[in-house]
């Protein structure tokens, strides 16, 4: 059962096989079973990530996630207002984390990867936290009662604008599923307390086979310009984007890859950075399979993310 994933600038007229469709407009929204990250586009307008699958796709909830679903697979999200207490909103998020897992458990998929979009990702607390420490306790919270090895979900963490918190995940019934560590970093739920107090518990991709399917695919987490542990060319754009490369390139055969489509976050915009990132991202992945998007990176001096979907 297959499923393809690819950018356009426009929608499908026929919408009973779009498992999701993702747009990058600033602000955070779901209207006609489209989610917009609040996350603006720099190389193209009215661009959209489409979720393809050849099965007939079913819009319901659970609880407070809104659900796209076929046989195989499972598209969903919720918006969480960024009201109350560090421990209100923690409790909150914590919550629809448990429901995600639940529904998947019931429709007997795995859960493969969790976006995050989180407003003022790096803004303190009263207790000196942020909102990317706010996200890691509430996740670490529930994957305590999942997890017995460190078979974690790839994910992605980008700040935003606005006042809404944006999470969706992607589950899918999977013939194979192997989390991936990156062996030029040291495995995120593995760092030194000096770079982060709170455990960042994700896998730096997972590899699955999709029931019925021959096609491995390769769910790339969020990858910065990260050595070991350590961000290196700290503020150089440039270098940092070579370096996030060569640590996404460690994932799949570049001669055999089959297609790849990602999406770029660069925290710190010109005209000038935009085209010379756009150059690079262009040679490597062609200008048709990448999102160009402006969000925060979860450590202050990394500049460029790169996330994506790998078919080989």
């Amino acid at each position: 059962m297959s499923i393809n994933v690819f950018l356009s600038n426009s929608i499908p007229e026929d919408k009973s096989n779009i498992l999701s469709i993702i747009s990058f407009q600033d602000e955070v929204n779901y209207n006609n079973n489209i989610i917009n990250t609040g996350l603006l586009s720099l190389n193209s307008q009215n661009l959209h990530e489409i979720w393809k699958v050849n099965e007939k796709v079913n819009i319901e909830k659970f609880n407070d996630i809104q659900i796209s679903q076929s046989d195989n697979y499972m598209f969903g999200f919720s918006v969480i207002k960024k009201i109350g207490s560090y421990e209100e909103i923690k409790i909150n998020i914590a919550k629809q984390y448990n429901d995600f897992f639940e529904v998947s458990k019931q429709k007997k998929m795995k859960v493969l990867k969790i976006w995050h979009y989180l407003p003022k990702l790096l803004d303190d607390y009263d207790n000196k936290k942020t909102n990317y420490s706010l996200l890691c306790e509430a996740r670490e919270s529930v994957y305590k009662s999942i997890y017995t090895k460190c078979n974690y979900p790839a994910a992605t963490v980008i700040g935003i604008k606005g006042e809404n918190i944006l999470i969706y995940f992607f589950s899918a019934v999977c013939e194979k599923y192997k989390a991936i560590e990156n062996t030029r970093q040291v495995s995120s739920y593995n760092y030194p307390m000096n770079i982060f107090l709170e455990k960042p518990m994700f896998s730096r991709a997972v590899s699955f086979i999709p029931n019925n399917s021959m096609t491995n695919r390769i769910l790339v987490s969020g990858t910065a310009s990260i050595k070991g542990y350590e961000s290196m060319h700290s503020k150089n754009i440039l270098r940092q984007l070579d370096e996030t490369l060569e640590n996404y390139n460690t994932f799949f055969d570049d001669k055999k890859n089959l297609s790849n489509i990602a999406r770029v976050y660069m925290s710190s915009t010109s005209d000038n950075n935009i085209q010379l990132v756009s150059n690079v991202l262009n040679k490597k992945f062609g200008e048709n399979n990448y999102a160009l998007l402006k969000g925060d990176i979860c450590r202050p001096e990394l500049l460029i993310e790169i996330e994506g979907m790998i078919s080989v």
